[in-house]
Order: C-alpha cells, then sequence, then structure tokens
C-alpha cells in the first residue's frame, strides 16, 4: 500500500504514514450487515387502479355516471328476462334450437340497448369537455 498523501510505501496493515502521518481508515474485510429496524407505523399503500377509477368517476359526471349504470341495468336485465324466457320455453317443450335462438335474440337485444346507452352518454361527456374547450377559447380572446 503507499500513503494517499506522500506517496511512501507502506505495510498492508499499516494504520498511519510513518512520513507525513497521515491516517488510514482501516478497510472492513468484508461487507457489514445493516439492519434497517421495521417502520412503526406504515402507512396503507393504495393501488393506482382506486386512484384511476376516482379519477375516471371525477371526468364522467353525475349524468354520465347514471346513464352507464342505467346502461348496466339494461344489459342485466335482459340478461335475466332471456334466462326466464328461456326456462319458459323449456318448461313448454320446444325444442333445444328454438330456446338456444330465443335466448341469444333477447340477450343481443339488451346488451344492444345497453351500449347504445353507454355510447350516447360518452357522447354527452364528449360534447361537455368539446364546450369547455370552446368556453375556455372565448375566454382567452
Amino acid at each position: 500500500m503507499y500513503c494517499t498523501k506522500c506517496g511512501k510505501q507502506l505495510p498492508d496493515d499499516a494504520a498511519f504514514c510513518d512520513a507525513c502521518g497521515a491516517r488510514f481508515a482501516p478497510e472492513p474485510s468484508e461487507p457489514e450487515l445493516q439492519f434497517d429496524p421495521p417502520k412503526t407505523k406504515a402507512e396503507p399503500k393504495q393501488p393506482e387502479v382506486s386512484n384511476a377509477f376516482r379519477k375516471w368517476v371525477k371526468e364522467q359526471g353525475l349524468f354520465c355516471l347514471i346513464a352507464k349504470a342505467v346502461a348496466v341495468t339494461v344489459m342485466t336485465f335482459y340478461l335475466l328476462v332471456a334466462i326466464v324466457h328461456m326456462i319458459s320455453l323449456a318448461v313448454a317443450g320446444y325444442p333445444g334450437g328454438t330456446i338456444f335462438a330465443q335466448f341469444f335474440a333477447e340477450l343481443l337485444q339488451g346488451l344492444s340497448y345497453g351500449v347504445i346507452i353507454w355510447l350516447l352518454s360518452d357522447a354527452v361527456l364528449y360534447l361537455q369537455n368539446l364546450l369547455k374547450i370552446k368556453k375556455q377559447e372565448l375566454k382567452n380572446k
């Protein structure tokens, strides 16, 4: 080992330089293990999904949220109606193909209504945002 201050050659276990008196910190041969005590009060991390959902709810507005709830309700209602109608046709003795066709026709009808309501609510939201942008542009002029 060499002295970092004056450059004199020294034994590897030297604690200081014989020529200039510079002190050396002993280098540990093995890294020391560090113990981090556990935090006493850990804050629960909220998943990003809940934050994204809150942001989505805030962006939608009350009207659009109600319209989307109605869309989901309509789709669920038509699903239940299709199931009840399928069971009633089966009890009445209709052939399987007829029951299958009726079930999917009613299910498709309900899904169509629900999707239309959902898309209309998105169109309203788009128009609301467009009006906000136009008002901001007029305000800035």
